[in-house]
């Protein structure tokens, strides 16, 4: 199996499993698997060990279209959420991502293609997920930390069974968090700091 150098980084050892390692050493070491966490745990924490037996290949062309509708939403250009909602499913061109299906659910982590021209969701880390309710709201806290200080009325609207987008830059990365048909897509990027680098 061939792993880029970036996908090395974020996952240690990406998905082999260790015959014999102690399984108190690797459940210290193994993912979690509930969507927040395992957004913080790779997309945020920037390491994590996924294992054979939590995870396994996935290609973009498998997922839903609801799934793929809520993907090209959170990886849409803008901050604008009107503009953002009208953004279409991207192609599988677009979507050059190592995707892996963890724990056999529909919770998906897409990890960056390092060195692509493929544009921000190629370099982006993100995780999908159909869901609603506890983990929406914990994803929101991710992109919106100070949101109960925000008035009710110019609050995004919360709703994640129904066609959403919420975006936060924090530094120099940027949070989307993206609903469509009940599919939620987490989404961090970080923009290459050399211009020559994105290419």
């Amino acid at each position: 199996m061939q792993v880029d150098r970036l996908l090395a980084r974020l996952i240690l050892p990406a998905l082999l499993a260790v015959p014999g390692v102690a399984s108190a050493q690797e459940a210290v070491a193994t993912a979690p698997t509930e969507p927040v966490a395992l957004f913080r745990a790779v997309c945020m924490g920037g390491s994590a060990r996924l294992t054979r037996g939590m995870s396994e290949a996935a290609t973009y062309a498998t997922l839903p279209l609801p799934a793929q509708r809520a993907i090209g939403i959170g990886a849409a250009s803008t901050t604008n959420a009107a503009d953002a909602l009208k953004t279409p499913a991207p192609a599988a061109a677009e979507v050059p991502n190592s995707i892996y299906r963890i724990a056999g659910a529909n919770t998906y982590l897409f990890v960056p293609k390092a060195g692509t021209a493929a544009g921000t969701l190629a370099e982006s880390c993100m995780v999908l997920w159909i869901g609603g309710g506890d983990e929406y709201l914990a994803a929101r806290k991710i992109v919106l930390p100070s949101e109960e200080k925000v008035p009710l009325y110019v609050r995004p609207e919360s709703k994640p069974d129904r066609a959403t987008f919420t975006a936060a830059s924090f530094g120099t990365t940027q949070y989307a968090l993206a609903t469509f048909g009940g599919w939620i897509a987490l989404r961090s990027y970080t923009p290459p700091s050399d211009p020559e680098k994105a290419n």
